[in-house]
């Protein structure tokens, strides 16, 4: 009798090592991001003991990781009704339900944590991230300002309190923290990353001083191309006022005639949320003859997975005195790498006194180089509407360059240049100027 219980006690013995070593082997599938295997492995555990908390926990982590989040919050209060303070589970179930965009819901397993294990760190860690992806930057900086000081050395406080600062805007603020980071672990990809993005917000009081040289159809101008203004008003809103002098530079039959087209405009920028911006202004072109046009332009931007975006505007020019203009267009933002995106563009648009549509394909070629250095190349092929007196192709094409070079973080360098070739006219235009930026 005693060799059997010794054997039995042997056996549940070997039993328990091999499933503790089945689980150690499902979960190391489940960090190194095979959910699939793990998700088999889990599968066949509970098969062998549906109740065991530890296995039911990786189960609840590996749907969370593979984006299965109503499997995974399933599983996680399968957990808790077991155990009501299991604090593994609370916060898997709440970084879960904020992954899946149920930020208000997500809160209520960190706050219970809080409750259960008065002065958590990680109930203020899952709540700082909470208000960070739901956008409520206020109350995020709140929570990581408390966390970089009770954890000086640990660069993820410091990256998520610089994500904060960015979101609200606080461009000064996110470098210092940022750079302090840096300080402690300077091959940080992920503080880098987010440092490079600072350079490439707009500053609260921005002034864009263009001029430019244009040479039309031998025909060469200088003098002030674009004058601008733009006003941070909040994280959502930004104002601008614009002067617009391009025309005058770069339409021939001005230049030889000594006379000017420029437009005078105002608008915003609106950021709805993370995904959706839109940009509307409005204004007055003020052409030979005492013309007047009204002048609507608009354009929405659509973030996708991945860094992608997608783009669509137009522009309309209203007058009774001369005929309407407008043009449409769409184009998508893909990402080849870190540091270079290609954006096709299709323009489709009725220019004044042409008998038929225009229409062009616009391939650029960004480079983003960090600290706001950006340098675009890019090319256009299309169809003017109309053709030359006496026949002939109807072709239009041209190339262009523009660069953005940071001089210090007040003063940013504007260069640009542009050649394009129609049916009866050729333009070769340069511009060169100045952003003045108010930092906060």
């Amino acid at each position: 009798m005693k060799s059997l219980v010794t054997f039995i006690c042997m056996l549940v013995a070997g039993l328990s090592a091999l499933c503790a070593q089945d689980l150690g082997q499902a979960r190391q599938l489940a960090i190194s991001g095979r959910h699939a295997d793990a998700e088999k492995m889990f599968g066949q555990l509970l098969q062998q003991d549906p109740d065991n908390l530890e296995t039911m926990l990786a189960a609840a982590y590996n749907y969370a990781w593979s984006g299965q989040y109503d499997n995974a919050r399933k599983t996680f209060d399968r957990v808790l009704t077991l155990s009501p303070r299991h604090p593994e589970a609370l916060i898997g179930k709440g970084y879960t339900l904020a992954w899946a965009g149920e930020y208000g819901a997500a809160k209520t397993p960190f706050q219970i944590l809080d409750k259960v294990s008065p002065g958590s760190w990680e109930a203020k860690k899952g709540l700082g991230y909470v208000y960070l992806w739901q956008g409520n930057s206020p109350v995020a900086i709140r929570y990581f300002e408390e966390l970089v000081l009770a954890f000086p050395k640990e660069i993820e406080y410091y990256n998520a309190l610089g994500q904060a600062y960015v979101q609200d805007g606080q461009m000064k603020m996110a470098r210092i923290t940022l750079e302090s980071g840096l300080a402690l672990e300077p091959g940080n990809r992920v503080a880098q990353e987010l440092l490079n993005s600072t350079y490439q917000q707009a500053a609260p009081l921005e002034l864009d001083v263009v001029t430019g040289y244009s040479v039309a159809d031998g025909e060469g101008n200088f003098g002030l191309r674009t004058l601008q203004i733009n006003r941070v008003v909040n994280k959502s809103l930004r104002l601008f006022l614009r002067y617009d002098n391009s025309l005058t530079l770069d339409l021939s039959s001005l230049v030889r005639q000594n006379q000017q087209g420029m437009s005078f405009t105002g608008g915003g920028v609106v950021k709805w949320d993370r995904r959706l911006v839109t940009r509307l202004d409005y204004g007055m072109r003020l052409l030979p003859g005492s013309l007047r046009q009204q002048v609507l332009s608009g354009e929405q931007v659509l973030f996708l997975p991945n860094n992608m975006a997608l783009k669509a505007g137009g522009f309309l020019g209203l007058s009774k005195q001369v005929n309407n203009e407008w043009m449409t267009y769409l184009g998508v933002r893909v990402p080849v790498s870190k540091a270079y995106a290609i954006e096709p563009y299709y323009f489709y648009a009725h220019v004044e006194n042409s008998p038929l549509p225009e229409s062009r394909i616009m391939l650029n070629n960004q480079f983003r180089l960090g600290r706001g250095y950006e340098l675009n190349l890019g090319a256009l092929y299309g169809k003017a509407g109309y053709r030359p007196e006496g026949g002939g192709s109807n072709d239009l094409r041209g190339a262009f360059c523009s660069a953005i070079l940071p001089f210090n973080k007040y003063i940013w360098g504007l260069a640009s240049l542009r050649w394009e070739k129609g049916p009866s006219s050729q333009l070769t235009a340069f511009t060169a100027g100045i952003k003045c930026r108010m930092e906060k």
